[in-house]
């Protein structure tokens, strides 16, 4: 009887190969959606703003993705672990389209917050369900070339949405709605696509135990992680009893996490997964590159549109090059992989997107573009190296019932990568704005941080072009602050651990390569 059980299991060995294609297909484009959501409001925003008059909350509609988003990440992995791949991919293409069509019709910018908040909830079940899918439907020596591509499409992705943001509200006032609705025929693809059967585990009749303590301890965590990086430098200062309070609550809030998740029956994150040297240089390694690419995607957009003079378009033509870059290596790696092994392309990529910002890190307010765009392309190159790699090395490294868990969780650390690395470049960028500015004409305006680039239409031709200066020197000095921190995941890459686990948690075979 098990024998038959087991026969009549779907997995990536005896599916069908036009319904694998199918659900892949299905899968790419859901992750695809999900990404360039993320992004689109970094051109739209402002325009958005303008029509519901509402400048002071123009942030929040990123923040309000991002939060939801990386929060629901790793309880969508573990769920997706109990529940099935399926089952969480519908749901959160539910919330995606409702929150889309929300979005479409918002008579307010309090509305259309909440509903990117859900469109963040959707996002955040899509992106590691659509990655740990993969284990599932492809042999482990097969994963590499198909981690390759998702990778290559999560850069195309991050630089599609400010392309289609900006595209849209060149054309009228009106197109942020369209960048919104342009997601449910999407979505509606998507289902017809992947309404096949997924591979999986079987039932066994045992109804899933939900590590309830667990999900409201680590929502409660990154809730105040991300609370304190977004409010740090604004509503309080770095050295203050606000700042020292929050950091005490946000390592209580982890440690009892971790204390829960000792002793649950289904953890959301086990501990003995961070314990794996594989899943915890990874996790490193994502948190680096996510720091990394929100400083290059955030300060060399508004350089290019505030102290160049180009249009949202042609600002979004550089981040191309970066995607490029990002496609190219990403699709190299996945298909070579399995004959070169995970540790160059590991190694490799730390080191290009530290000469990316090495290279970028001499920016001058008169625009080099053959500079510019080498510095993009490499730095694109090095993200696609470790996007491709990473995850392949982390699915093969753990046990097959943990495979969403464990790459939502070094996902998450991605997604917590990219909140600290806009407060910390926004934080050097101020502080070198401030000092900079001293003796230039510019310096009346060193308290306003990069805000200082707002005053550039009601001043003088000379203060202004002191202000451009200053400006892009202490955008210079934050890529080389970036260079420097790739620097120490040079490190982690060249010391990185390939790990194999069998379907025993406690047998963890560890073997140099």
């Amino acid at each position: 009887m098990a024998c038959m059980l087991m026969s009549d299991k779907l997995t990536y060995e005896n599916i069908d190969p036009r319904s694998r294609s199918l659900i892949m297909l299905g899968l790419a484009i859901a992750m695809l959606a999900a990404c360039f959501d993320g992004t689109i409001t970094t051109t739209s925003g402002p325009v958005i703003a303008r029509v519901f008059d509402s400048f002071d909350m123009l942030p929040w509609l990123t923040v309000a993705y991002l939060l939801c988003e990386t929060v629901m990440v790793p309880l969508a992995g573990k769920l997706s672990d109990l529940y099935g791949r399926k089952k969480l991919l519908n749901i959160g293409l539910v919330a995606f389209m409702a929150s889309s069509l929300l979005a479409t019709f918002s008579p307010s910018m309090e509305v259309l917050i909440v509903a990117r908040a859900v469109q963040g909830i959707g996002g955040g079940i899509l992106i590691p369900v659509c990655t740990a899918a993969v284990s599932d439907l492809y042999a482990p020596e097969t994963r590499g070339k198909i981690q390759g591509a998702i990778g290559a499409i999560y850069g195309i992705g991050m630089g599609a949405g400010p392309l289609i943001g900006g595209a849209l509200c060149s054309i009228s006032d009106l197109g942020w709605h369209i960048s919104f609705f342009i997601n449910v025929p999407i979505i509606l693809v998507i289902f017809a696509l992947c309404k096949r059967p997924f591979p999986g585990m079987m039932d066994d009749g045992k109804k899933p135990t939900i590590d309830y303590k667990g999900i409201a301890l680590l929502s409660a965590a990154l809730i105040m992680t991300i609370a304190f990086f977004e409010s740090i430098g604004k509503a309080f200062d770095i050295v203050s009893i606000e700042s020292f309070v929050m950091v005490l609550v946000i390592f209580l809030l982890f440690g009892s996490f971790f204390s829960v998740e000792s002793v649950a029956a289904e953890p959301i994150i086990a501990p003995h997964v961070l314990r794996n040297p594989t899943v915890r240089s990874a996790s490193l390694l994502l948190l680096i590159l996510g720091f990394a690419m929100v400083g290059d995607e955030l300060f060399s957009s508004m350089y290019m549109q505030r102290v160049v003079g180009f249009s949202a378009m042609e600002a979004g033509m550089f981040v191309v090059i970066m995607v490029i870059g990002m496609s190219i290596t990403s699709s190299i790696a996945g298909a070579t992989m399995g004959r070169t092994g995970y540790k160059p392309w590991i190694a490799a990529g730390p080191v290009l997107m530290g000469l990316g910002f090495f290279l970028l890190s001499y920016i001058t307010p008169e625009f080099n573009a053959v500079e510019f765009a080498a510095g993009e392309f490499l730095f694109g190159a090095g993200g696609g190296c470790l996007i491709a790699s990473l995850m392949t090395a982390v699915q093969n490294s753990c046990d097959e019932h943990e495979v969403g868990m464990t790459t939502s969780a070094v996902s998450m650390f991605r997604n917590i990568g990219s909140t600290v690395g806009s407060t910390v470049f926004t934080l050097i960028v101020n502080a070198i704005v401030y000092t900079e500015a001293v003796g230039t004409p510019a310096e009346p305006y060193r308290d306003m941080g990069i805000g200082i680039l707002n005053v550039l239409g009601s001043v003088s031709e000379t203060v202004g072009e002191a202000i451009k200066l200053v400006f892009t020197d202490s955008v210079g000095y934050a890529f080389g602050a970036g260079a420097l921190a790739l620097l120490v995941a040079t490190v982690i890459g060249f010391r990185f651990k390939i790990v194999r686990t069998s379907h025993t948690k406690n047998a963890i075979e560890c073997e140099e390569n």
